[in-house]
């Protein structure tokens, strides 16, 4: 699994986010999962108003950015 880094802006107030994941879709339930669980903010700014690759943990990123994470 290739470790990528996301931008998330949420609606609202939120803002931008980071997060490490290995695709968009498990970079936003990451997010998502973890701001219902607190119950922050209000629930129709917890939603995804866009999310860019920044960063990859690869030989040759498709972003061309190179993220470096150490192995556990």
């Amino acid at each position: 699994m290739t470790k990528k880094l996301y931008r998330i802006t949420l609606r609202g107030q939120l803002g931008n986010v980071f997060v490490v994941a290995a695709d968009p879709q498990e970079a936003y339930r990451i997010v998502r999962n973890d701001l219902d669980k607190r119950d922050y903010g209000f629930r129709k700014d917890r939603a995804m108003k866009a999310i860019e690759l920044l960063a990859e943990d690869a030989q040759y990123p498709e972003c061309d950015i190179r993220l470096y994470v150490e192995d556990e």
